[in-house]
């Protein structure tokens, strides 16, 4: 069943992904990148595990051992995946969004933050901070 689930946990994000990477100027893509619904539905899914996960792991203790014993268990694992895919979907989104005011074309930076979420945040980071150092607003100030 585990399996299962993280297979399924690996596929819901997939249309917004493939949205933003394939699709980046259809209406489809742009209406999907302003709405909620998938980090809520998400969202629910991670409460779940969570709770699944107290009760067949008898608890959640925030030691550093009980941290690490209830990720040792199949639904401990659901529980950080799924954290990680919630926050790595949120980070492709922002990217998305904000290279939009920049004029940068994310797909590149998207495609290593599907892959290695913080590393694609980072480098889009230090490419954003050069790129608005040639905005005339921020010049400004």
């Amino acid at each position: 069943m585990a399996q299962n689930l993280f297979n399924l946990l690996n596929l819901l994000p997939m249309p917004v992904w493939l949205g933003m990477i394939l699709f980046p100027r259809t209406k489809y893509t742009q209406r999907l990148v302003m709405s909620y619904w998938y980090f809520i539905a998400l969202a629910g899914v991670y409460v779940l595990f969570i709770i699944v996960s107290m009760f067949q792991g008898g608890g959640l203790s925030l030691t550093f051992d009980g941290i690490r014993e209830g990720l040792s268990t199949e639904w401990g694992f659901l529980v950080a995946w799924a954290h990680f895919i919630v926050l790595d979907l949120f980070t492709g989104v922002w990217i998305f969004r904000d290279a939009k005011y920049y004029g940068i074309n994310p797909t590149l930076f998207l495609i290593v933050t599907l892959f290695a979420g913080p590393l694609g945040l980072m480098i889009y980071l230090l490419v954003r901070q050069r790129k608005s150092k040639q905005d005339p607003v921020r010049t400004l100030n």
